[in-house]
């Protein structure tokens, strides 16, 4: 527990760094946890070949995904991100059509769900962080981690009925209530601080408000999917690089999955 708490204060910390930060340092952290997260992806789900290093159809995902970056920082306009996901179709079909029989359809599919799931859901971050008062929207994907704070404590003390119990026996609905009632405080809360330093109109603070509450639901659905993921193909954690907590997709993958939904908000309620 110690581990994981540790582990938890520092990424918030690099976290917060890098959406202060923005530009090529978000994009670039982006890249580097696309990369990762793509890799667990394809090795949790079976596009990756036991005993090799990379396959054919790994490498087209990870060129899908250099290309996606690249359309991403000098496009900057989620309308193209269109390119990018029949770029990745073409190219991973085609692999699996030159290469037949070698692969299996399903890992074709695989491999362009991997892509879709980790790497394009993630840089949705970058676009909201350039929109109008970016630097304070780009922050809300990751009340999916209030809200699983939230979950974990109020169904611990109330938690009666279970949630999904073959996918995650230990969620309850009180618990999954009181997750989304505590992001909604946290942002109702975060929406005052900012109307009094930032100078948002009250209309901004209760996108902030609609926004943590349509995303504390949708996170909880995230997390469940890569629970049912993991529970398909009989492994424990997506990997290691995170002490305490497992891979990247264990520690992201509720954020993940919240993001483009964020961003979407944002863009039709908010400045």
């Amino acid at each position: 527990m110690k581990t994981r708490v540790i582990s938890g204060i520092v990424i918030a910390v690099v976290l917060a760094t890098i959406l202060i930060k923005g530009g090529f340092l978000l994009a670039g952290a982006l890249f580097v946890i696309s990369l990762i997260s793509y890799n667990e992806l394809t090795r949790a789900t079976g596009v990756h070949d036991s005993g090799t290093k990379y396959n054919p159809l790994e490498v087209c995902g990870y060129i899908s995904i250099v290309v996606h970056y690249l359309q991403m920082i000098l496009v900057r306009d989620y309308r193209y991100y269109i390119f990018s996901l029949m770029f990745a179709f073409f190219l991973l079909m085609a692999c699996y059509v030159l290469t037949f029989p070698r692969f299996k359809s399903v890992q074709a599919m695989s491999a362009f769900f991997s892509f879709v799931y980790a790497p394009v859901n993630m840089s949705f971050v970058y676009l909201l962080r350039i929109r109008p008062k970016g630097a304070l929207f780009a922050w809300v994907p990751f009340i999916a981690w209030v809200c699983d704070t939230c979950a974990y404590f109020s169904g611990r003390a109330f938690g009666k009925h279970k949630l999904a119990p073959k996918l995650s026996p230990k969620k309850t609905v009180e618990g999954a209530i009181g997750g989304v009632l505590g992001s909604v405080l946290v942002g109702a809360v975060i929406g005052a601080v900012l109307y009094v330093k930032e100078k948002l109109i009250i209309e901004e603070v209760f996108v902030l408000v609609i926004i943590t509450f349509v995303g504390s639901i949708i996170g909880q659905i995230g997390d469940l999917l890569a629970s049912g993921i993991k529970r398909d193909h009989n492994i424990k954690d997506y990997g290691n690089v995170i002490p305490g907590h497992g891979g990247i997709m264990d520690r992201f993958d509720s954020v993940i999955f919240v993001i483009p939904c964020v961003y979407f908000l944002a863009a039709v309620l908010g400045p």
